[in-house]
């Protein structure tokens, strides 16, 4: 193949990763608020690659204290309000101590299979055919995470291991959390951003508070994130 065969041409997958204990309700609430900005931005702004989308919304909890610490939807493809929906549902309860199971919650989201090569349609419950869209998973969570998956699929394992599973599942992440030196190391990952929000050694929830309760702030973090998106999709080679 050509590299400009090679090239993903706009087609873009969306995990919204997000943490769904206690305290995240008014970033799940500002999230339903603003995805419409998010959603136009990312395909009416005259720079954007973005021709074909399909997202859903993820809730993540602590596995070793929660009932349903993960909480997942199917891919609901160019329909805003489906996937308005999806975030409503979300409830933001739970959570035991303070690190949550993000990364299970990861694994669990970049493994989750990918539609076969050539099928007619793809599968709401798996990735697109890995040379037929970009994988992005977007993470906001306002606590760290625990350093051990707990999931018996996992293994056991940690950072390395999440670190290979997305690599080898080509995600593209995008991180939204405090200041902590968990997230700096997973940001270090190949294709992840992160964007720190907040100083865990005031307020650990600060910072994504204060972004997610004033509208215009939010909505700007949320164009920002789309135009990201964006260029991520249109720089993805498989």
């Amino acid at each position: 193949m050509t590299q400009q065969e090679n090239k993903v041409k706009g087609v873009v997958d969306i995990v919204f990763l997000i943490d769904v204990t206690g305290s995240m309700q008014p970033c799940i609430d500002a999230l339903k608020n603003n995805i419409g900005v998010f959603v136009e931005t990312m395909v009416n702004d005259p720079q954007s690659p973005i021709k074909d989308w399909r997202a859903k919304a993820v809730g993540f909890r602590d596995v070793e204290t929660d009932a349903e610490f993960f909480v997942d939807n199917q891919f609901v493809s160019k329909d805003v309000a489906g996937f308005k929906a999806q975030l409503a549902a979300l409830n933001a309860e739970g959570g035991g101590d303070e690190p949550e199971s993000l990364l299970d919650a990861l694994y669990k989201v970049a493994t989750m299979g990918q539609t076969d090569k050539g099928a007619q349609a793809a599968d709401p419950a798996k990735w697109r055919y890995r040379s037929s869209a970009a994988r992005v998973v977007v993470v906001f969570s306002d606590a760290p995470f625990k350093e051990t998956m707990a999931i018996p699929e996992a293994k056991g394992g940690g950072l390395a291991d999440i670190t290979n599973s997305c690599q080898q599942n080509r995600i593209i992440l995008s991180i939204f959390a405090p200041s902590y030196p968990c997230y700096d190391a997973l940001a270090a990952m190949d294709k992840a951003e992160y964007i720190a929000v907040g100083d865990p050694a005031s307020d650990r929830t600060a910072g994504l508070s204060e972004i997610t309760k004033n509208p215009e702030s939010f909505k700007k973090t949320m164009i920002q994130l789309a135009k990201s998106v964006s260029k991520s999709a249109a720089a993805e080679v498989i």
